[in-house]
């Protein structure tokens, strides 16, 4: 298991969310965060110049979901040149899913009947799901 951290502008954010449910890949969590990447930071007025962005935090189990996971990041933030933004993966050495104790992959997956799952919903940072 690993757990793949993404950080990139935020209106991408929509995009790889649909991509990412499209393809089955629903438990995530969404933090607006500030930053700024190698291009060195310009202070204004004695304040560091800091941009928003949104960092993604997804645990997958297989290397498959991981490379899926991956690629939708990279095909909806990959075109905006300088300052798209950076992912890296960690490993994850155990998960467990609190409310039932659940680990390991059993924890990450959740059948959700595919007719509710695949409605026109519209994420943003706060309303996105997570397991």
């Amino acid at each position: 298991m690993v757990q793949i951290t993404a950080v990139f502008n935020k209106h991408c954010l929509n995009d790889v969310l649909r991509e990412l449910f499209d393809n089955e890949i629903e438990g995530v969590t969404v933090t607006d965060v500030i930053g700024k990447g190698s291009l060195g930071i310009a202070e204004k007025n004695n304040a560091p110049d800091l941009y928003p962005k949104v960092m993604l935090l997804i645990v997958v189990s297989n290397d498959k979901t991981k490379e899926i996971t991956m690629e939708a990041i990279r095909a909806h933030t990959q075109d905006l040149g300088h300052g798209a933004g950076k992912m890296w993966v960690t490993p994850v050495l155990e998960v467990e899913r609190i409310r039932t104790g659940e680990k390991d992959e059993s924890a990450l997956t959740q059948p959700i009947p595919r007719a509710i799952a695949k409605s026109n919903t519209h994420f943003t940072a706060v309303d996105t799901p997570s397991s």
